[in-house]
């Protein structure tokens, strides 16, 4: 179980760090889309879907949630800080398929991978329009 335990905070740590890179990758202008909010949602569930598939939710101490209902609050809000609707003026269809893709084929036991994943979900990939083309000048 002490390996669980070192591989959740190690998915922990990874996740707030490429949280936080494609957070700061992303600038552009404005705008809130249905299809913005529903790609947060499909990837929401995607992540608490695989998080549930490698046994890590439920109640003991080596799960990274306790619940799925956590898992969704905790990754809607990533989505959310990594796809913002002041950047993320449309999404990008096939961006969003590979990274859902990526979310569903990640390696339970492996970090590296799971940092993988996390460079395809990335707002250059899934956005169309505002933080795709924020540095473009067109």
């Amino acid at each position: 179980m002490r390996t669980a335990t070192k591989l959740n905070r190690v998915n922990r740590a990874a996740a707030l760090l490429g949280l936080l890179a494609t957070t700061a990758a992303a600038v552009g202008c404005g705008g809130v889309t249905d299809s913005r909010m529903s790609a947060r949602d499909k990837a929401t569930k995607a992540a608490c879907n695989r998080y549930q598939q490698c046994g890590l939710i439920g109640p003991n101490a080596d799960d990274a949630y306790v619940t799925y209902d956590s898992c969704s609050t905790v990754w809607s809000a990533n989505w959310e800080q990594a796809w913002p609707a002041t950047t993320c003026t449309s999404i990008n269809q096939a961006g969003l398929n590979v990274c859902l893709n990526a979310i569903a084929a990640t390696d339970c036991t492996n970090a590296v991978d799971f940092l993988l994943t996390l460079g395809k979900c990335q707002a250059v990939d899934v956005c169309a329009g505002g933080a795709a083309d924020a540095g473009s000048g067109s």
